[in-house]
């Protein structure tokens, strides 16, 4: 299994990195944006999730809310077909990841998995920069600090969150919180860049968040506790 998580990793990256050579980056966002979509759905179909209609209500309305980010930008084109299809494919990608690494969390620590993860990443990767690349490592000081930067802050300590928190958490509840990327990113743009937050941000968080608070008040998002899992009616 961690062989085939390493080859989802790579796909959903491979795959939304192209997208956005082929269609805007407010398409490719969007779409990639509907992981907890599939993560809901897979953990439905795969490993027997039951989501109550609040839950299902509060992740409707929390990739509502990102959708609100980029909607204005949204573009509908032939052209841009491709990479709208690549966008999403990364966010299915994704979604299996979360649901392989939740499977995994039964047997083995998160350090374990990221550990052998990125050891068969590398081993799937390696060959193809070494055949289409004429240089594989930094050459400048800050190229290097920015590499050991995403090493440790987005791998080493992100990512072991993310699966740490699979062990109590549905993959489905947990990739509701990669929404937050988008508000993350335009809080450090307007700190660093002195970028102006629109009301449409602002009103994009506020919907985000509210979101998130129906879907974790749903307490399908649990899964120590068997009654929680239960469908509410459905």
């Amino acid at each position: 299994m961690f062989v085939v998580l390493a080859i989802c990793d790579l796909g959903c990256f491979i795959s939304w990195a192209w997208s956005l050579t082929e269609t805007s980056v407010a398409n490719s966002n969007l779409l990639h944006n509907m992981i907890p979509v599939f993560a809901t759905i897979g953990g439905w179909l795969f490993l027997n999730h039951r989501f109550s209609r609040t839950f299902i209500a509060g992740a409707i309305v929390a990739v509502a809310g990102t959708s609100i980010i980029g909607i204005a930008d949204w573009q509908i084109a032939d052209d841009r077909l491709t990479g709208d299809i690549l966008a999403l494919l990364s966010a299915f990608f994704y979604a299996i990841s979360y649901l392989i690494m939740e499977k995994l969390r039964e047997n083995f620590s998160a350090t374990t998995i990221l550990q052998w993860a990125c050891f068969f990443r590398t081993l799937l990767i390696l060959p193809v920069l070494l055949i289409s690349q004429d240089r594989i490592f930094p050459i400048s000081w800050s190229g290097w600090l920015t590499v050991i930067s995403l090493g440790i802050l987005c791998e080493a300590i992100g990512q072991v969150i993310v699966v740490h928190s699979l062990k109590k958490f549905s993959a489905g509840f947990v990739s509701l919180f990669l929404l937050f990327d988008p508000v993350m990113a335009a809080i450090l743009s307007a700190v660093i860049f002195a970028e102006r937050l629109s009301l449409t941000n602002w009103f994009a968080f506020a919907v985000i968040l509210i979101g998130i608070y129906l879907a974790q008040s749903g307490n399908s998002g649990e899964k120590n506790n068997p009654q929680k899992l239960e469908v509410n009616n459905l």
